[in-house]
């Protein structure tokens, strides 16, 4: 018996205990009211109800031989109430959205398609400043909500280690969005101990030492210290490190496959980038380049493999340094200091 049928049955009237954990993926997605009916266009038979979708998994489920009457209406703003009924070897899904309007699906059974990919170029940049770490606190909360909806599964023991890091109050202080993560997350003694762990591997002893007091002292004040102490050129290394662990983790998964014409149009773009900049003088290879003090990473932005046929956008953004200092990294720039500038450009303003 699933331990959650009597809290997720009052949200899908006729969720039985020993279902499938399929159905009680549904019945959450219910609960939280968050349903979506898509079509695949290449399986006209089947409808497809996203779980998770992020840039680092895709996971939902498939009604198959399915069929309907009705119309759900996705802009419904009031609550939605369902009924599971099954009859005659098949299931009947019944969604009320208030009394007027009733859609009604039938379908023969219920299955997940879940799939990881790589994240660690992904670039989304919705807030101005600090890019270099907001790009870091989005990949390791991509990581830890996967583990966090999925378990086990969908996660490897190097993201395991990392995901603690949103844990860590003063490292999600730089949101890449435009409201705080304290709501989000919790701030533990745990993230504290993974940051020391990666801090004392990049060999940054002074940070180690702050952290050491922050932990006996976990007040706003320190926190608030320890995150613009994060800025600092000192943490480079540090900051070099999360990021190369990252990409060691994500690197396992495979990139997202978007068939044969897409993925060449998505090549295209990384190429005709590759030209452009060695035109410039730029030396490298795709996503990192140089040319004197200035690196350039690129960034992608995907879409989803399976649910934005009709909106299919790749966007490439370039995270742009300049840092006048001997033996300067990439993204140098972006931490304060004199003779460092970093900035996020549109590749076609090159």
């Amino acid at each position: 018996m699933n331990k959650d049928w009597e809290e997720l049955e009052k949200y899908l009237a006729g969720l039985e205990p020993d279902m499938s954990p399929e159905f009680f993926r549904l019945a959450e997605i219910i609960k939280y009211q968050v349903l979506e009916l898509c079509t695949n266009k290449n399986d006209s038979s089947g409808i497809y109800i996203p779980y998770m979708m992020n840039d680092a998994l895709e996971c939902y489920l498939v009604l198959e031989n399915a069929g309907m009457s009705g119309e759900f209406l996705s802009d419904y703003k009031e609550e939605l109430q369902a009924q599971l009924i099954k009859e005659k070897g098949r299931y009947v899904l019944i969604l009320y959205q208030g009394t007027e309007n009733v859609c009604t699906i039938w379908f023969e059974e219920i299955h997940q398609i879940l799939k990881c990919y790589q994240y660690h170029e992904i670039g989304h940049f919705w807030v101005k400043g600090q890019e270099q770490w907001r790009q870091l606190v989005y990949m390791v909360g991509t990581i830890y909500e996967k583990y966090e909806y999925l378990g086990d599964d969908v996660c490897n023991s190097l993201e395991k280690e990392l995901m603690g890091l949103i844990e860590f109050a003063p490292f999600r202080h730089w949101s890449p969005i435009r409201e705080p993560l304290d709501d989000r997350y919790p701030a533990t003694y745990e993230g504290i101990t993974c940051m020391e762990r990666l801090a004392l591997e990049a060999g940054d002893m002074e940070f180690v030492k702050l952290l050491k007091v922050y932990r006996m002292f976990p007040f706003r004040k320190i926190e608030n210290f320890l995150s613009k102490k994060m800025l600092s050129p000192k943490r480079e290394p540090l900051y070099h490190c999360i990021y190369e662990k990252i990409q060691a983790a994500s690197s396992a998964y495979p990139k997202r496959d978007y068939g044969e014409r897409m993925n060449q149009q998505i090549q295209s773009k990384r190429e005709n980038l590759d030209l452009k900049l060695k035109r410039k003088g730029y030396k490298g290879e795709y996503p990192l380049y140089r040319k004197g003090i200035t690196t350039i990473l690129a960034t992608e932005e995907h879409p989803f493999t399976i649910l934005d046929w009709d909106d299919f956008t790749f966007r490439i953004q370039l995270m742009v340094s300049e840092c006048n200092r001997g033996n300067a990294g990439f993204n140098s720039g972006f931490f304060k200091g004199p003779g460092r500038k970093g900035w996020i450009k549109n590749p076609e303003k090159i």
